[in-house]
């Protein structure tokens, strides 16, 4: 029933007297009967102005035929042409099919079957009462500027006023919501009020949250720049301890190249002491079997003599 509520007040108009036919407020049905009266009172002037009563001098109604005395041949002074009613149309259509289609749709709604007899009666009366207004305003412009417009400007200028006085019921809704807001409240727009509220509050939270966030981000860049100080001397040191272990690392290798040098060094020192070793005891050897043979040549010349000597005592002997 809510929906069905706002329907009908969205056909018939928020912000008119009118909104108060879908509602159940007494007051608010006198008012808008009143505003309707009024209109149609206004509206009558102009019925009334526009007929052709001769024996009245309050007619507004505008004798556009001359015939002069002097010929037989009448001619029509008046300057309205066909662009004139075109305008004309273009006007009365432009303005008042909102609020037929409107009315139509509203009774439509009123034939629904579920909704209960009282809301069926109020959309039924809302949408006959809007239809009524609008084509009657249609009928009075119609009338009136048949009656007395005589030139494309003036017919213009009396659609204008016309269509002025259908505006009435917005201009009485507005100051009734500037003497009370809460007498312009209907029971459709809670759910509507409540809506803007909550959305109100959300927009206040996102607000909030965002200054958290932007409080947050701030502090984030604070923490990126120490970082980014820290990140730097570390480089920095980096550099410095690179260097140092460069430098290091130079010493090392001038030593370690010096070690090479003697190790390779080394080795050849010790072949030339082995091989001078060598020699020597190759020396020793020939030298010790020098001394070996000449003992062996010397011994047997010793054993020689012996024998010799032997047989020569012998010898002696025999003889």
């Amino acid at each position: 029933l809510e929906e069905d509520d706002k329907y009908a007040l969205s056909r018939i108009g928020k912000d008119s007297v009118y909104s108060y036919f879908v509602t159940e407020k007494p007051v608010g049905w006198l008012a808008a009967f009143a505003t309707l009266g009024i209109q149609v009172a206004i509206l009558a002037f102009f019925v009334i102005a526009s007929e052709a009563n001769l024996q009245e001098d309050t007619i507004d109604i505008q004798f556009t035929w001359k015939c002069p005395r002097d010929s037989d041949v009448c001619k029509d002074k008046a300057d309205l042409t066909k662009a004139g009613w075109f305008i004309f149309s273009l006007l009365m259509i432009a303005f008042l099919a909102k609020d037929m289609i409107n009315g139509c749709k509203l009774i439509y709604h009123s034939s629904k079957v579920r909704h209960t007899l009282g809301s069926r009666i109020r959309y039924f009366i809302g949408g006959m009462c809007l239809c009524s207004i609008t084509l009657y305003a249609l009928y009075v412009s119609t009338v009136y500027n048949s009656a007395i417009a005589t030139s494309n400007t003036a017919i213009i200028a009396n659609s204008v006023i016309v269509l002025f006085i259908m505006e009435i019921d917005e201009y009485i809704f507005s100051a009734v919501d500037a003497i009370n807001e809460k007498w312009t409240k209907h029971a459709a727009d809670k759910e509507v009020s409540e809506m803007k509220d909550e959305i109100a509050r959300q927009r206040a939270q996102i607000e909030s949250q965002q200054g958290e966030i932007d409080s947050q981000r701030k502090d984030l860049r604070m923490l990126r720049e120490a970082v980014e100080k820290i990140q730097e001397s570390q480089t920095v040191a980096v550099a410095t301890a690179s260097d140092s272990e460069s430098a290091e690392c130079d010493g090392n290798t001038g030593a370690q190249h010096v070690e090479r040098v003697d190790q390779n060094t080394m080795p050849s020192q010790v072949e030339q002491k082995i091989q001078e070793l060598n020699a020597a005891s190759a020396t020793s050897s020939n030298t010790t079997s020098e001394c070996t043979a000449h003992e062996s040549i010397t011994t047997h010349a010793a054993e020689s003599e012996d024998t010799g000597s032997g047989t020569d005592a012998g010898g002696r002997n025999n003889e």
